[in-house]
């Protein structure tokens, strides 16, 4: 037998046997047991019973409604709902709008987004439009803003902030908040 058969030959067992090296994780997943509960130490039980834990804020009426405030003042949404709905529901509301989410801190409620108040709808019916789409100037000026989320008793409230930390109670802050507004009335009229 010549060297190059019997090298054929070896390698072709391996590559049938290769299940033997790579196993199937899936099977193992099939065929596991459930965990048993985490032991935790009885110290650091004690500990944890010792920590007193803010009392959360739960809306008075547990509903899907959204109503805009104007108080003169200041100018933000209310949700009343609990607070992980309203940041679900605003998450939601971004995406069908089609802004970009560019980062999102929910620890301090604050979602970090892109958004051109003067959207231009791109034509994409012929060549010319695709030529001036990859040559031409950028139809979008997408300027940073921030959502950011309060929790109340009555609720979440949404309100919009520029790229430093400002509530915008006008211009183009409006326009976003106006179509978070539409985009989640909608979202909870279905």
């Amino acid at each position: 037998m010549k060297p190059i058969k019997l090298i054929y030959l070896l390698l072709l067992t391996q590559v049938s046997a290769c299940s033997y090296f790579f196993p199937d994780k899936e099977k193992d997943y099939v065929y596991s047991k459930e965990i048993r509960p985490l032991d935790i130490p009885p110290d650091l039980q004690a500990e944890n019973s010792l920590v007193q834990q803010d009392p959360q804020l739960v809306p008075v009426t547990l509903s899907n409604t959204i109503t805009r405030v104007d108080d003169g003042i200041e100018v933000y949404l209310r949700v009343n709902s609990p607070f992980a709905h309203a940041w679900r529901v605003v998450g939601k509301a971004l995406t069908a709008s089609s802004i970009e989410i560019t980062d999102k801190n929910r620890t301090d409620a604050i979602y970090y987004v892109q958004y051109d108040p003067d959207l231009q709808l791109v034509e994409d019916g012929s060549f010319w439009d695709e030529f001036v789409f990859f040559f031409g100037d950028d139809p979008n000026q997408e300027m940073p803003y921030q959502i950011y989320l309060t929790q109340t008793e009555l609720g979440a409230n949404i309100y919009v902030r520029d790229d430093f930390g400002d509530t915008l109670n006008h211009g183009d802050g409006i326009k976003l908040l106006d179509l978070l507004f539409a985009t989640i009335e909608k979202d909870f009229a279905r």
